[in-house]
């Protein structure tokens, strides 16, 4: 079993250490506390944060700043334990990097580690009741924000999706042209808008670029 980077971040040093003491009975995790104070840290695998009450602003708040503190390439994976988290959050903390919930009731050595190593292997962990409030809000998002402006969740424009899925599938231009509604050279517009725009450097960057953010 490979082992998983893991940085811990709580209000006060007790829960920190606590959280930290957990966690390193687990062979395959290293785990570190975070300190806010430094510049720079190294990118853990999994966050966790660890709050006494609600899980809420200050959380965001310290993701969002962690995440400047990684830099802009580094995926965010947070483990919030809280003893309660608003429903009405959830659209921010899927947003700031937070992929599972733990009520602080329900942590034991097990419970937290199992849920800190399947969090590094990419699984995520939200209640039911808000994966329906997720979708509420993410279908409100892209009807009332995203429609109007052509755009898609993935932050592409529905015709970006549609040239990219394209040649994601081996069509040449004058192809893409016979099945969409644009002119060859709409799409060769297309296309370097979006390579430029990403910063990227070719068509298969591009689609590689889809691919690895589930645009496609």
């Amino acid at each position: 079993m490979e082992s998983a980077e893991v940085l811990v971040h709580a209000p006060d040093p007790f829960t920190a250490t606590g959280v930290r003491t957990l966690l390193e009975r687990s062979p395959h995790l290293h785990v570190r506390v975070d300190d806010p104070e430094q510049d720079r840290v190294d990118a853990p695998d999994v966050t966790v944060v660890a709050v006494e009450g609600v899980a809420g602003v200050e959380v965001f708040a310290y993701l969002r700043r962690l995440q400047n503190r990684l830099g802009a390439d580094a995926a965010l994976k947070c483990v919030v334990v809280c003893r309660e988290f608003r429903a009405e959050d959830i659209l921010t903390a899927v947003e700031c990097g937070v992929v599972a919930f733990l009520h602080r009731q329900d942590v034991t050595n097990t419970s937290l580690t199992a849920m800190v190593t399947a969090v590094s292997r990419g699984a995520a962990f939200l209640p039911g009741s808000l994966q329906g409030t997720l979708l509420e809000r993410l279908n409100w998002l892209r009807t009332e924000v995203l429609d109007p402006e052509g755009l898609t969740l993935s932050g592409l424009e529905d015709r970006e999706l549609a040239v990219l899925r394209l040649i994601a599938d081996g069509y040449q231009t004058e192809e893409m042209a016979d099945l969409l509604p644009y002119s060859e050279g709409t799409i060769k517009n297309v296309l370097y808008g979006f390579i430029n725009r990403m910063g990227l450097n070719s068509r298969a960057h591009a689609v590689a670029y889809a691919f690895r953010t589930g645009a496609i």
